[in-house]
């Protein structure tokens, strides 16, 4: 019979591995790699941005609705990061289903959106 751990017995593992000293050491330890992979990373996340925003522009895409169309190209990103431009277009394509359906998102955007994020080059 399968023994669950409740959220008591969790929070006490974690209580008892959780000491300020290990964690600020190992954060210490890894700061340099860490701040190199932010830039690197919140550097692609800008670029997607300004790529996408002109598309926005365009269709006259402004409040709350721009926020939409933002995430759909960062969670395209996202995607494009671990599996590349072709599997992104598919990914894309089924994102674009979604969006349409549970957000009411306009698909001729979505599609420039998909075209733009899958067509930019992302640096090594």
């Amino acid at each position: 019979m399968p023994v669950y751990r409740r959220g008591i017995d969790r929070y006490r593992k974690w209580e008892a591995k959780f000491v300020p000293e290990t964690v600020s050491a190992r954060f210490t330890q890894v700061s340099d790699i860490a701040k190199e992979r932010a830039q690197f990373g919140l550097n692609q996340w800008a670029t997607v941005q300004d790529l996408v925003r002109p598309i926005l522009d365009v269709y006259g895409i402004t409040g709350p609705s721009r926020a939409l169309y933002l995430g759909f190209a960062n969670k395209l990103m996202m995607h494009m990061l671990r599996h590349g431009a072709e599997a992104g277009k598919k990914i894309g394509n089924g994102l674009k289903s979604y969006y349409v359906t549970a957000y009411g998102a306009d698909p001729v955007i979505l599609d420039e959106i998909i075209q733009v994020v899958t067509g930019w080059v992302i640096p090594y």
